[in-house]
């Protein structure tokens, strides 16, 4: 009885780690063409190229980061509003507009990476972009 319950044991502790992998491996190909890691090598961009994009990526979290914050305010403010139709129409209508300065925000930033980039390489990587638009909604609510 002992060796059967470490054998479950074990079997579980395996097959929860193994879980655990293909849900990190398919996050991570999920990733955006904006922030993957790999774009350097992938559109095999010089020393100057990486570095410049690297201080664009930077510049576009702390954006995205503020732009969160706004959200989550809005919708914290949504959740005290509720009673209220007018105060929660204007909540959401604060969420909206952060949501659509997050999608201005991506869409400057893949115009400012592809100015770094030689023709080739803009392929390559609006390649990668629209892969992502008309791949599986964001918000799981259509299919690709």
């Amino acid at each position: 009885m002992k060796r059967a319950f470490i054998a479950l044991l074990l079997v579980t502790f395996f097959v929860t780690g193994a879980a655990f992998g293909v849900a990190r491996w398919l996050r991570c190909r999920g990733c955006t063409a904006l922030a993957r890691p790999d774009l350097v090598r992938e559109l095999r961009l010089s020393g100057t190229q990486a570095a410049e994009i690297a201080k664009l990526q930077t510049e576009y979290r702390k954006r995205l980061d503020e732009i969160c914050v706004a959200h989550c305010a809005a919708r914290s403010a949504l959740a005290e509003a509720l009673p209220d139709r007018d105060r929660a129409a204007d909540c959401c209508a604060k969420m909206c507009a952060a949501q659509t300065d997050a999608e201005k925000a991506a869409l400057e930033q893949i115009f400012k990476i592809c100015a770094l980039l030689t023709p080739d390489q803009q392929q390559r990587y609006l390649a990668l972009v629209r892969q992502q638009l008309t791949g599986v909604c964001p918000m799981r609510m259509s299919p690709p």
